[in-house]
């Protein structure tokens, strides 16, 4: 049941009668809130109720990012020789090691001088193995990627098939390596398609080493061992190269937020937990610093009331995370500089967040005076978010 004041907070709008009970008859037992460029409350019914966010977590993620490392931080790629002429890549988490950078990274190696190369040697030791982290365990849709400290193309490759049934790569840029032909040859021949590497971390490092082999072999460098090396940077390795993402934060937190990417979510979810409490970077070690974090930014109750704001990963996918919509608003106010960040449909800059059974948005609707931020949060079987969002707008 809603309260009197809750109530006449939704007549707070330039509403018909008819269009407040539709309103109210829509959300539910779930939550709405409103507010104005100024601040003032104009809609707020069931503000408090603790549901599942899904992904418009992504924004308070996003938030703390900004907060704490900054909108120009960028990761970093070590790059370590031994004296024995093998090159060890230590992966510190990059979720934008592209083809493209890849590239770029292995005509830099050229450029320091590198000639030669043994064995390739690969490092993801800077996550833990297993993180505790929501994936879909045998999919193999890209929204399911494996999360690592050293993944190319997000844990991803794409195949196509020629007229003539040859496999080849989906992308030009990247290109088709022994691992990704082993997965296609997996496949039925169809449209093309991107898929994620498995579950098992080794092959997304078997295929990071023989992408980087091909780029290297490409600028001029000679490698010569082919076979998979694996192994955790020691006191033999001098360090050869920090290589800086020519991709910022921000520019991270754009693909996250337009493409509601769970791997880039999940990437920097542990980056933030490693840069509090050091390498390993651990999935305990992040939760427990993003709630202080949230605390610190938001106040005392985000962090330890679940009525807030309650978050254990970066993705949204896990069902144990909870948000309030009184929560998710504090949120939106401190990140409206950032509300450009959001994707933009219908005139409405708004991230959604869906699982089955939740159907969400929150983000910003542009008024003549500004941003007006506001939540739609519903926990039920019918969608009715678009409709509820669309009576919202009606008062501008």
């Amino acid at each position: 049941m809603f309260t009197l004041s809750l109530l006449l907070l939704v007549c707070a709008l330039a509403l018909p009668a008819a269009a407040q009970d539709r309103l109210v008859t829509l959300v539910g037992n779930g939550s709405v809130m409103l507010r104005s460029p100024s601040g003032e409350t104009l809609v707020s019914l069931n503000p408090d109720i603790p549901l599942v966010p899904a992904s418009i977590l992504k924004i308070p993620l996003a938030q703390v990012a900004l907060t704490r490392l900054g909108e120009d931080f960028r990761f970093e790629t070590h790059f370590y020789r031994n004296g024995s002429g093998d090159l060890l890549i230590r992966g510190l988490g990059d979720p934008f090691l592209v083809s493209e950078e890849i590239a770029r990274i292995a005509n830099t190696l050229d450029q320091r001088g590198l000639q030669q190369i043994r064995r390739l040697v690969m490092d993801d030791s800077a996550f833990e193995p297993n993180p505790d982290l929501p994936i879909e365990s045998g999919s193999d849709q890209p929204y399911a990627a494996r999360n690592s400290a050293l993944a190319v193309n997000f844990n991803t490759v794409n195949l196509a098939w020629r007229t003539d049934g040859r496999l080849v790569t989906g992308e030009t840029q990247t290109p088709l390596t022994a691992f990704a032909r082993e997965l296609g040859e997996q496949l039925s021949q169809g449209e093309p398609q991107r898929i994620n590497l498995g579950d098992d971390p080794v092959a997304g490092l078997r295929q990071a080493q023989q992408l980087f082999r091909h780029f290297l072999i490409d600028s001029g460098i000679t490698v010569s061992d082919a076979d998979f090396h694996q192994q955790a940077v020691t006191d033999e390795w001098t360090l050869f190269y920090s290589h800086r993402s020519s991709q910022s934060l921000r520019d991270n937190l754009e693909g996250m937020l337009r493409y509601s990417n769970n791997f880039i979510a999940n990437q920097l979810f542990l980056t933030l937990g490693a840069q509090a409490s050091g390498y390993p970077a651990t999935s305990e070690s992040a939760r427990a610093v993003l709630q202080q974090w949230l605390a610190e930014l938001y106040g005392d109750s985000f962090g330890r009331d679940p009525q807030s704001l309650l978050m254990l990963e970066g993705s949204g996918l896990s069902r144990t995370q909870r948000s309030s919509a009184a929560g998710m608003m504090r949120i939106l106010e401190v990140f409206k500089p950032y509300a450009d960040l959001l994707p933009e449909a219908g005139g409405v800059l708004r991230k959604s967040g869906t699982l089955t059974g939740v159907y969400n948005f929150a983000g910003y609707m542009p008024g003549p005076d500004g941003l007006y931020p506001f939540v739609i949060l519903t926990n039920q079987t019918v969608n009715n978010r678009a409709e509820i969002l669309q009576l919202l707008q009606r008062q501008f």
